[in-house]
């Protein structure tokens, strides 16, 4: 029995072992599979979506950079100025602004120029949009080599650019703060002293259009490209992406690991770090002298409170306000300074029917225009027309009948109505080619001003539709005499 027994232990201990060894082998199968799923993923992002990343980064931080530099050369020439005139009318107090000790706008833009940093201490608020990009090209950088040859070097730049953007983005900040501490500084200051200054207004109204340009290029980078839709669903399907980005995030960087206590234990809180139980027992025993009904009163003042804080932020927005509680200017601004070229652009177009006359048949006039938005109430602009004669219901036959140039301009009045006026070359003959065109006895002129009514519309391709009532003041002067009275009807993309 014994010998049987000695048999029987072995056969379990063989058994147990086959055990462990196929459990390791599917273990490491599974686990390989895994990550050749992971491969397979990866390899379905679009290489532009690295690309597109590399030069929509590289334009942010090169429009930040550029900004921060050509503002701190504008408010270092009027502090000069202001400098200047503190010499004469009060040297102490310019001793006191300008002394040693001071950060001036020379020294901030001496520092940029010099590739240093402008001050350590300001930190970059939390960006969710960075954090996911730079996290999703972490990720797909630790599987580079699995990857193929081809993606190596575009994420290299794209490493290299997202750095870049930190530091970037570590210097605007100071450069924020500094400026508004130093514009500060020389209003409390020198007003004093020189008063209603134009150099104190310039640099008052610069340094405010600096953060709302600032603000403006951080939403157009915000942005998201086409390829980013594509990324994200692929990385939603890998299990291994949600770990990395809990480790790895800059909310990671605050929290021990993935929002988590030291070591990104779950159940282990972060030393220092009141809990949200603690806060309502602290509460709790501070207002339990109050009565049963205590929390719920507190509840209602605060709601009560919170809606009159809000009413007060809407009426300082409505009165021309800044749309943030820290750059609120004492004067109106012009939105439009904060914008880039390309925002001020706006794409029209123009739709104008002409009755048959004895000279020329009806005829339906095709314009576009390209204006410019110099603020927030004027635009003005240039356009072309095509005049296409069309004959009638009964017999159409399409011809060319004119050609147009247009300048224009347009002062909103009220709410959605607008002074325009404009100025016009149109020429009014058929003609078959360009050569025709050369004909200036056939160019006429008119001058146009009347009403402009724009209303918006909810529509994919347009964003306003406008209705002109122009009144022609040279109409009488062309041969033959033309209709004085001109409707149009228009888009605006």
């Amino acid at each position: 029995m014994s010998l049987n027994f000695y048999h029987c232990q072995n056969y379990h201990v063989y058994l147990l072992r086959l055990t462990v060894c196929i459990c390791t082998l599917l273990a490491g199968k599974i686990a390989f599979a895994q990550q050749d799923s992971t491969i397979i993923r990866l390899q379905a992002i679009p290489l532009k979506y690295i690309t597109a990343v590399t030069a929509k980064t590289d334009k942010y931080c090169d429009r930040i950079n550029s900004k921060t530099e050509k503002t701190l050369k504008k408010l270092s020439k009027w502090e000069e100025k202001i400098h200047s005139l503190l010499q004469k009318a009060d040297p102490s107090l310019d001793a006191k602004l300008f002394g040693s000790g001071k950060m001036t706008f020379a020294d901030m833009l001496q520092k940029i120029k010099a590739g240093q940093a402008l001050e350590e201490k300001y930190k970059v608020q939390y960006d969710a949009y960075r954090d996911k990009l730079t996290v999703n090209i972490k990720y797909i950088n630790s599987k580079a080599d699995s990857l193929d040859a081809k993606f190596l070097e575009p994420l290299k730049k794209a490493n290299d650019k997202l750095q870049e953007l930190d530091e970037s983005e570590t210097q605007t900040e100071a450069a924020k703060r500094l400026i508004r501490e130093r514009k500060n500084e020389l209003i409390a200051g020198a007003a004093k002293v020189l008063g209603k200054s134009k150099y104190l207004a310039k640099i008052n109204k610069e340094s405010y259009y600096y953060v709302e340009t600032i603000k403006n290029y951080k939403e157009l980078f915000h942005d998201p490209v086409k390829a980013e839709a594509v990324v994200k669903n692929v990385l939603n399907t890998i299990p291994a992406f949600s770990k990395f980005m809990k480790e790895n995030s800059m909310l990671a960087s605050l929290f021990g690991g993935g929002g988590m206590g030291g070591g990104g234990n779950p159940g282990q809180p972060i030393p220092g770090l009141q809990l949200r139980t603690d806060v309502n027992a602290l509460i709790d025993q501070r207002i339990a002298s109050g009565g049963p009904n205590a929390r719920a009163i507190m509840a209602q003042s605060l709601h009560q409170a919170n809606t009159e804080l809000t009413q007060l932020k809407t009426k300082i927005l409505n009165a021309g306000g800044g749309s943030s509680n820290a750059n609120i200017p004492d004067f109106k601004p012009n939105s439009q300074k904060s914008k880039t070229f390309k925002q001020r652009l706006q794409i029209g177009s123009e739709f104008q029917i002409s009755k048959p006359s004895g000279v020329q048949p009806a005829t339906a006039d095709m314009g576009v225009s390209l204006g410019y938005k110099l603020n927030d109430k004027s635009i003005v602009g240039v356009g072309l027309a095509y005049k296409m004669g069309y004959g009638n219901i009964q017999h159409l036959n399409i011809t060319s009948q004119g050609i147009g140039l247009r300048t224009f301009i347009d002062w909103k009045l009220k709410k959605q109505f607008f002074v325009s006026g404009g100025y016009e070359m149109n020429y009014n003959a058929a003609f078959k080619d360009l050569h025709s065109l050369r004909n200036y006895d056939n160019w006429q002129s008119a001058e146009l001003v009347g009403l402009t009514k724009k209303l918006k519309v909810k529509s994919k391709l347009f964003k306003e539709t406008k209705f002109q009532l122009l009144y022609d003041m040279f109409f009488r002067q062309h041969v033959p005499i033309t209709q004085p009275i001109i409707f149009r009807i228009g888009y605006n993309f």
